[in-house]
């Protein structure tokens, strides 16, 4: 998540930079909006490659946490059942102790 944080970081500052270095330039109204058009069309692209990225994290973890929920709760019923037959177990084998009293 770091990673993906000082990459937007990143791409903030860069735009902030490109936007700040174009009203300094010595150009054309015309070329200022041409480059700054190509600048937000740049910006764009990378902003949707970073949501793309991050949505395909997203749904693995997703995914992977499904996996890991399933495999408790299947070692959680095994134990149950484990504990139900040893409880049942014990109940036999006491029963005639039970029945005297």
């Amino acid at each position: 998540m770091d990673r993906d944080n000082s990459l937007i970081a990143f791409l903030l500052g860069a735009a902030v930079g490109a936007a700040i270095g174009l009203l300094y330039a010595p150009k054309t109204g015309k070329e200022t909006r041409e480059h700054l058009k190509k600048l937000t069309e740049d910006f764009v692209e990378d902003a949707e490659e970073v949501g793309i990225d991050l949505r395909e994290k997203g749904k693995k973890f997703v995914n992977d946490s499904k996996v890991k929920v399933s495999e408790l709760v299947e070692k959680g019923k095994a134990k149950f059942k484990k504990g139900q037959q040893e409880a049942s177990q014990e109940v036999l084998e006491n029963e005639d102790e039970v029945i005297e009293e």
